[in-house]
Order: C-alpha cells, then sequence, then structure tokens
C-alpha cells in the first residue's frame, strides 16, 4: 500500500554535470539516513565527447529491502550532434531508451524508448540538453553571485526539468573555500520542491538539499564530512508516510466518511468521491454503483474519441499489444459481448489472483514484466489492470493517492474506469470494484511514460496531514444482530455484540469472545497452510489458521469478515450460523 517511489529519484536526482577530469562521487541521505550516492565521469572516446552519471538508492520498506539506479550517458559528436542513453531499474526488467539532437533540426528532440513507440518532443526556448552547458552556467553563477533559471530534460523520466536559484553568498564548504549557496526551486514536471545547492566556480556541485514528505534529501561529494546524526524518528521513509486510524470494524464497507483535515493540506481534486465541506472536512464516497446504462455500456471498438485516446493506448508502463497479453486473455476466458463494468470486475479479481508474490521489493513494474513475473504491490497491479482494460478496450487510467486500510493510512495506487461521464475507481490491490470510501485522491495519470507519475511525489505531503474521522457511524445492536454501514445485518441466534471504541467482539452462545471485523479479501499468501471449511448447512466458505486461530469467511459479494481467537469447531458452528447478506447492497 503506497504510492510508486519514482519521485525520490526524480527530486533527489543530481544534475548530469561535468568536465573533463577524474571521475566525482556523491553520497546521499534521506531523513538522515544514508541510501544511497552516485558517481559522475567525462571522458573522451575518440572524436567524441562523454558524460556518464550513476545514481543508486536502497531503502527499507516494511521490513523488505528496495534497491533502485539510474544510469544515463551523454554523447557529443565532432559536428555537435547530441546522443543520449539511459537505464532505469526500479525492478527485475530495466526501463530503457536513447535520445538524438542534431544542429540540423535545433527544435526537436526524438526520443526512442525501448519498450514504445518513438517520441519527438519540443524543445522549450533556452534549454539545456548538453550537461557541460549547464555545468559552465552554474560555474559562472557562483563566480558573478548570479540567479539562475535553467531548463533541462530529465531523460528516464521524459520531463522538461526547471532550476530557479537566486545566490545566497559565499558558504564555503571543507576543502572547497569558494563553494557559493543558492536557494530556490525545482521544478520536475508538475513537481515543485524548495532546494539548496551549494556550487564551487572551480569544483562544480557539491551539495544539493531538497526535502520530500517533511524529510529533507540530502546529496553530497564524498570529500566532504557526513552530516552530523540527527536523532530521527524510528522507520524507515515509507513507515514515516503512515497515519494510524482508529478501530472500525466495517471500514471496507462504508459507503461514506467525513474527515477532519489537520495541517496544511496541499491541492488536491474534488470529485464525485470526495468534496471538500467546511471547517477543514472532506467527504469520501464510495463511488455509486453503475446505473443500468452505465453497467450497459460496451467497450470501445475502432478508432476512440479524442478525450478518451490517452486512456486506451500502449505505452512503455502498459505496453498491451506485446503478443504475452493474448495468452493472458485466454487464461481469462471471458464471454463475448461483456459490458465495460463486467470486465472491469472481472479484470479486478483475475489481477488480485494473478499476482500471487505481493511484496514490496519491487519498485515500479511494467505490466508486461508482472505478466512475465507476477509479483509486487498496489502499482504492479495498477498497471497491469490498466493494461488488461485498455487491451479490451475499457479506457482506464492511474490514481495516487491515500488509502485507509484497517487502523493505517498509507500511500496508494489504485485505478479508475471510466463509465459514460464518469471515472468509477477501483482497486485490484484488494479486489474492489468500486473501490472503498476512504482514499485520498492525489492525482490520476494515463501512464504515458516514466515522467507521467512524477506529480505523484506530491501524495507525500500529505505525510504532513492528520485525517481524524468527524464521527463513527452507528452501528446499533439489538439483541444477537448488528446492523452495519449500508442497512447490512448481522445476526448469530443466541449470540452477543460487544461495540467498544471502535472493536467489535462477539461471544457465541457456546464460545468466544471472538473479535470481529470487515477486511479485504485474503490473499494466497495469508491463506497458505489455512484449512478450507464450509457450514454443513449453508455451504458458507471459510478458511481457518490453527496457529493464528484467524477465520476468514466469504459472505459473498466482495464482502468478507475476519474472525480473532476461535478454535476450528466454533469456526464450523459459526459459518452455518451467522446471518449475513450473500451479496453487496
Amino acid at each position: 500500500m503506497r504510492a510508486s517511489p519514482i519521485f525520490i529519484l526524480a527530486i533527489a536526482s543530481l544534475s548530469l554535470l561535468g568536465q573533463e577530469g577524474p571521475p566525482r562521487t556523491f553520497r546521499q541521505w534521506l531523513g538522515g539516513e544514508e541510501v544511497g550516492g552516485a558517481s559522475l565521469e567525462t571522458r573522451r572516446d575518440g572524436k567524441h565527447l562523454e558524460v556518464r552519471s550513476r545514481e543508486w538508492m536502497v531503502l527499507s520498506r516494511l521490513g523488505q529491502e528496495l534497491r533502485q539506479e539510474v544510469d544515463q550517458t551523454a554523447r557529443k559528436g565532432p559536428g555537435g550532434s547530441l546522443s543520449f542513453t539511459w537505464r532505469v531499474q526500479l525492478s527485475a526488467e530495466p526501463f530503457e531508451g536513447r535520445a538524438e539532437w542534431s544542429p540540423l533540426e535545433p527544435g526537436v528532440l526524438a526520443l526512442q524508448p525501448a519498450q514504445g513507440p518513438a517520441v519527438r518532443k519540443d524543445i522549450p526556448r533556452g534549454a539545456i540538453l548538453w550537461p557541460e552547458d549547464l555545468d559552465a552556467q552554474l560555474r559562472e553563477a557562483a563566480r558573478n553571485r548570479q540567479p539562475v533559471h535553467a531548463i533541462t530534460f530529465s531523460f528516464p523520466f521524459q520531463q522538461w526539468s526547471t532550476l530557479d536559484l537566486a545566490p545566497q553568498g559565499p558558504a564555503p564548504l571543507p576543502g572547497f573555500p569558494d563553494a557559493v549557496r543558492f536557494t530556490g526551486q525545482e521544478h520536475e514536471g508538475p513537481i515543485t520542491a524548495p532546494v539548496e545547492l551549494w556550487f564551487s566556480p572551480t569544483a562544480g556541485e557539491l551539495r544539493h538539499r531538497s526535502e520530500l514528505g517533511g524529510m529533507e534529501v540530502l546529496s553530497q561529494r564524498s570529500e566532504l564530512p557526513p552530516p552530523t546524526p540527527a536523532k530521527s524518528p524510528a522507520g524507515g521513509f515509507f513507515e514515516r508516510t503512515i497515519k494510524t486510524l482508529p478501530p472500525q470494524p466495517f471500514q471496507p464497507w462504508l459507503p461514506e466518511v467525513i474527515l477532519w483535515v489537520h495541517g496544511a493540506l496541499p491541492p488536491i481534486p474534488e470529485d464525485a468521491q470526495q468534496t471538500r465541506l467546511p471547517d477543514d472536512r472532506w467527504r469520501l464516497r464510495r463511488a455509486a454503483s453503475p446505473t443500468a446504462a452505465e453497467a450497459a455500456q460496451p467497450p470501445v471498438q475502432g478508432v476512440p474519441p479524442p478525450d478518451l485516446a490517452p486512456y486506451l493506448a500502449s505505452s512503455p508502463l502498459v505496453q498491451f499489444q506485446d503478443p504475452a497479453f493474448e495468452g493472458v486473455l485466454r487464461r481469462m476466458n471471458l464471454p463475448p459481448g461483456l459490458s465495460r463494468w463486467s470486465l472491469a470486475q472481472r479484470v479486478t479479481t483475475f489481477v488480485f489472483d494473478w499476482i500471487t508474490v505481493k511484496d514490496y521489493t519491487v519498485g515500479f513494474a511494467s505490466a508486461l514484466e508482472v505478466v512475465h513475473q507476477p509479483r509486487g504491490d498496489c502499482t504492479e497491479h495498477g498497471v497491469l489492470a490498466v493494461a488488461l482494460l485498455r487491451r479490451l478496450g475499457v479506457p482506464a487510467r492511474g490514481v495516487t493517492g491515500w488509502v485507509g486500510l484497517g487502523e493505517v493510512l498509507g500511500l496508494h495506487f489504485w485505478v479508475e474506469v471510466r463509465l459514460q461521464d464518469r471515472w468509477v475507481p477501483i482497486d485490484p490491490t484488494f479486489d474492489q470494484a468500486p473501490a472503498s470510501a476512504l482514499r485520498i485522491k492525489v492525482g490520476d495519470t494515463d501512464l504515458a511514460d516514466m515522467g507521467s507519475v512524477l506529480w505523484e511525489g506530491s501524495a507525500s505531503d500529505l505525510s504532513k496531514v492528520t485525517w481524524t474521522p468527524v464521527e463513527e457511524p452507528a452501528l446499533p445492536i439489538r439483541g444477537d444482530t448488528i446492523k452495519g454501514p449500508g442497512g447490512i445485518q448481522l445476526r448469530l441466534p443466541g449470540g452477543r455484540w460487544e461495540l467498544r471504541q471502535g472493536v467489535l467482539n462477539l461471544r457465541g452462545p457456546q464460545g468466544g469472545p471472538w473479535r470481529v471485523q470487515a477486511v479485504i479479501r485474503p490473499s494466497e499468501a495469508q491463506l497458505k497452510g489455512a484449512t478450507r471449511l464450509a457450514g454443513a448447512r449453508t455451504l458458507r466458505q471459510g478458511w481457518w489458521q490453527a496457529g493464528t486461530r484467524l477465520l476468514w469467511m466469504d459472505l459473498g459479494g466482495r464482502r468478507w469478515l475476519q474472525v480473532e481467537g476461535i478454535s476450528e469447531p466454533e469456526a464450523y458452528d459459526l459459518l452455518d450460523q451467522l446471518m449475513a447478506p450473500a451479496s453487496s447492497s
């Protein structure tokens, strides 16, 4: 449950700067913890001048290690032509590509990603492509104490970037007495981040400081002494973005939640699912079930209308035209004539089942890689679902934001599909269609290229904000019956329900108490070693785990209950005796 870590590389990356000479190396810290570094080398290769850079980062996420690496090479030919190659390793299969610029066509940059079609981008006036030109501009600014305005291109993420700096005066660093400190902002696509930059007229870039989600991002020359260790909160970057929520036994089933916002909230969109209210409150709603007309809407066939074309297109992230997708579609065994909504529901469940290894070691994989290697977390579920939906003619896009799951609120990535005049959220990571209510959307992306998701770095700004439910929904208890959200009723004849501070317990006629809560569908890994049970009378399905004494009950309609502290005989009885709706309302 998190957003892609691409934005860390995008904001914290060093400029591709260099002058011919010995290699330069850098070290990088995130929130006071050393997480990686970079190397930079400029050399001549025959008649070509070449600038090579490499950046790497190792992050801990929920006890698992995530590695990221970016390699870039810029080459200048004797006639002034430029070529660039890049390689971004965020998962098992890298994103790669090359670009060309010719003085014969100075206003165009030709890009050729390895995983997608060629792209031609117009070059903004005054933009800098050759690294040494940017290096020279910054050295001159440090020498003369001048402001800097520079437009450059991030090849791995295919985004134009702007650097605006104002000199703050001399700021000597150990071994670099002529260092000058600048402050300003970096703009990477739609992301804006504050920055401090130390630059030497003779030695070039020395130190780069920015901020990500309230944590300092620091990159500096290896010759400089490391920063003074500061006492930082426990856990890594991702752990620090997680917020706690009060317990709510039926959270996944809530049709609506109203939250108070405490802190400076960055701009976030409003739509049918999230609406700003007075007094720093937001209303979050589960998307309405499709109307009859929406549920019957067929997939797009032929040439799509212009407004939907970006959401039906193939790209390096969602390359659904690869023959490997033919095998996946055969495995889905879809009957002909399904509507968009039926396809969205089937894809949601299929992707949940396809990705059998649900872990956090994958940074950001393409949909094709997930087809070959079914592992990952929310981003991998999301890109595969988007690819399959587009292949089937259903307009789909990715969404980044925060989602509530149990007693935590964390970074997340999900999907929206187009039904008539609205976008409906679905969540293949949780097998939800429509998706649950307690989610805060920061923005959406057509997943056209790596750069199209860089804006999601703004999701980390929500780590400075606290969300508190305005009030808990009423859960009336009458004898052996509890009424849940949306009119759902659960009844255990002869049983007794107890609700205290958001924790729901159930006592059976001859057992208990057991803690009961609605959960998302359990994964294959969660059910590993569990015993499959069925009620003798109701035939209701359940999975019971001896070691944890957990029972997962399938109530139908994508609703699941988890019962804690229950024995196997009690689980059999509960499956048979609990009266619950057979499908969603």
